[in-house]
């Protein structure tokens, strides 16, 4: 099945939010699941969305680097805590959006477009926290043409003709 892009009726970063239609694609190994890539469709991309030119990294390590495993359902439980409060952190007013979620090689990965990385740190830091902190990594880079999601994610996903 083709990514859906950005040619559907979806013209802007709140439009996605608002429709909140995923895909998700398992990365395999022989017959074994491996990785998943969930991600949000229809795909944007940089130049039919303005104003969203960086793109922020939020990676959360759950098992030793390399390895092929999923997370624990404990795991993936505090992972889902932490994802919905972070999006209704910075999605409520279209602050940033989410268009990845990446799970393999013992991380996990949200990536997030956004105009303003300090506010989403800021938002990240005044958001309801666990007895124990978030185990996380935040990287940013400017990407306006929305190139990390499109070359580094998506064509990591298996299409089908």
């Amino acid at each position: 099945m083709p990514i859906p892009t950005d040619t559907q009726k979806i013209a802007t970063v709140a439009d996605l939010i608002q429709s909140d239609r995923w895909e998700v694609a398992e990365l395999r190994a022989a017959s074994t699941v491996v990785g998943m890539i969930r991600y949000r469709t229809p795909v944007l991309s940089g130049k039919s969305v303005s104003g969203y030119t960086r793109v922020l990294k939020v990676v959360w390590p759950y098992a030793e680097e390399g390895s092929q495993g999923l997370p624990s359902a404990e795991q993936s439980l505090r992972m889902t805590v932490f994802e919905d409060r972070f999006v209704e952190a910075v999605e409520h007013d279209a602050r940033a959006v989410l268009v990845a979620v990446l799970t393999f090689d013992g991380v996990r990965q949200w990536v997030f477009y956004t105009n303003d990385i300090a506010d989403c740190g800021a938002r990240l830091g005044a958001m309801p926290q666990e007895a124990e902190p978030y185990p996380l990594e935040l990287t940013s880079d400017e990407d306006p043409a929305w190139q990390y999601l499109h070359d580094e994610i998506l064509a990591q996903v298996p299409h089908t003709p």
